[in-house]
């Protein structure tokens, strides 16, 4: 979290709002499913930070790319979250599906991690590409006129 409020200055704080609602939401979704949670289940958890924080280094490198080339920050926004979806969609649904081998194969431990794993993957997708984005779109919009600007 330090390293994400650090390098990505303002725009960190967005990535660190949506990876605490990740682990808020996937610790609660282990409390519904009555999971319990075993050594194998933490690491679950810990790939799972990972591949979030993963996830918004990808949006906001994105993000930084389209800066570059002089677009607006709106656009910006817009475009680097539409060109980073592909990349998050194939990283979580190649980890989902050797998650659900894991499962299937797998015992005790293994399946715990597998199901650890999977649901912290599902509400990743979430967090990191529309809580994320909702919170820049919210943000753009309550600046008045056009912003000339962003943290990132």
């Amino acid at each position: 979290m330090l390293f994400m409020l650090f390098y990505y200055r303002g725009s960190g704080v967005n990535a660190v709002l949506a990876l605490l609602l990740n682990m808020i939401l996937t610790v609660a979704a282990l409390v519904v499913f009555d999971a319990a949670l075993t050594l194998p289940g933490i690491a679950g958890l810990i790939l799972t930070i990972g591949m979030a924080v993963d996830s918004n280094v990808l949006i906001f490198e994105r993000i930084r790319e389209e800066l570059r080339t002089g677009k607006t920050v709106a656009s910006s926004v817009e475009q680097g979250f539409s060109r980073a979806f592909v990349t998050i969609i194939d990283t979580h649904v190649t980890t989902i599906i050797s998650s659900l081998f894991l499962f299937i194969f797998g015992t005790g431990p293994i399946r715990g991690f597998a199901v650890t794993l999977v649901l912290g993957l599902l509400i990743n997708l979430f967090t990191a590409v529309y809580v994320s984005r909702t919170i820049f779109i919210w943000l753009l919009s309550r600046r008045s006129g056009r912003v000339e600007s962003l943290s990132i």
